[in-house]
């Protein structure tokens, strides 16, 4: 599932599922790739802006 944002025009989101986990990825058109996991109950959109704001993991595309 990939969405987008008001506000964060340079970033796409998705949700992947790596195992058991599912995972919010936001990625950034100069391809930075930002990423945190969901907890059951989490808000995706506040998720989102929170991943922007204060990120948990960085790799950065070549």
């Amino acid at each position: 599932m990939t969405f987008t944002l008001s506000g964060f025009d340079a970033w796409t989101f998705q949700i992947v599922c790596c195992g058991s986990l599912l995972v919010l990825e936001a990625l950034r058109r100069d391809g930075e790739r930002l990423s945190t996991v969901l907890q059951p109950m989490d808000c995706t959109r506040q998720r989102a802006h929170a991943l922007i704001r204060q990120p948990s993991c960085t790799l950065l595309g070549h």
